[in-house]
């Protein structure tokens, strides 16, 4: 089964460092708001939820027919999965929202799939294209991903031989710079920035997200959740510098340590995840929280599963 997995499966460069070197890197009492882990706990409120997207965007939610955090869609079977950090449906539209506090590469064309994965995976068989919802997509960042120190960058699709004809195909991509809160215009959009950027409550509604952190930590079942996930990922970790020195030591008899050294990281993160996968599907944790764990999808976990 392992052997039909191909590394587009798995997490890429930029994925790594977010999951190695930021995700549960933190002690419990360090995480703030701008930490996904919190940060997903703390969106699965409906009325948290819809006022932070109104305060991001000039649009009303209306009932809200669906929410989750950590949600995973699979475009197709040998494409790649993606895990989304807050995703919502209301009447007319479907939106994203990603926390983002460290790498800022390759943005854009994140944006770009997870739009499309988006609707492919709620749009339904016989569906008229004229139904399509709005669809959003949106980064919010602890720095400039773009470098022109604004705090909001809105993208807009227009004809190249007529810039002012605006594209109307209901995909809207926002990115939005914390590190920029203080030239905000309004002044709710600054003062969430600044919760995000600088842990500092201004606002009415930042004021909110500071209290429900704090009553956040108070919940010992999510504190044991993620000890539990940061116990996990120093196994991973572990894993993948044994099996480094493993496969550096070998090639270094012949040559290239480095190279020896780089197939061996690559080798111990796939070893990992399957070895997390098989003790996490016996202490009893679902689906959802394997995929958060290890990365693995849907269907490679059920196979583990059969396999156990």
């Amino acid at each position: 089964m392992q052997e039909d997995i191909v590394e587009s499966d798995f997490y890429d460069e930029d994925d790594e460092e977010q999951f190695y070197g930021g995700q549960f890197s933190k002690s419990w009492e360090e995480l703030t708001f701008a930490d996904n882990f919190l940060f997903c706990k703390i969106m699965e409120d409906e009325s948290i939820c819809r006022e932070f997207i109104e305060i991001l965007l000039p649009i009303k939610i209306g009932h809200i027919k669906y929410l989750n955090t950590e949600k995973e869609f699979h475009p197709s079977y040998k494409g790649r999965s993606i895990r989304l950090d807050v995703f919502l449906k209301d009447t007319k539209h479907i939106i994203d929202i990603e926390i983002q506090t460290t790498s800022f590469k390759n943005l854009d064309l994140r944006a770009r799939y997870y739009q499309g994965a988006m609707d492919v995976a709620t749009t339904k068989k016989r569906t008229k294209f004229s139904r399509l919802k709005e669809s959003y997509v949106l980064f919010i960042c602890k720095g400039d991903p773009f470098g022109c120190n604004l705090p909001v960058y809105t993208v807009r699709q227009s004809f190249i031989e007529k810039p002012d004809f605006e594209y109307n195909d209901k995909t809207h991509k926002v990115f939005y710079n914390c590190k920029a809160y203080n030239v905000a215009d309004d002044e709710d959009l600054k003062g969430l920035l600044e919760f995000i950027q600088t842990n500092r409550a201004s606002t009415k509604f930042s004021h909110t997200l500071e209290e429900n952190v704090k009553i956040a930590k108070q919940n010992t079942k999510w504190e044991d959740e993620y000890m539990y996930f940061t116990d996990v990922l120093e196994e991973q970790k572990e894993i993948v510098r044994r099996a480094a020195r493993k496969q550096g030591l070998k090639e270094g008899r012949e040559e290239g340590i480095n190279l020896g050294r780089q197939e061996g990281l690559n080798l111990g993160r796939k070893e990992a995840r399957y070895e997390t996968a098989k003790k996490a599907i016996k202490l009893g944790l679902s689906t959802e929280q394997i995929t958060q764990l290890t990365g693995l999808t849907t269907a490679q976990i059920q196979e583990l599963e059969k396999e156990e």
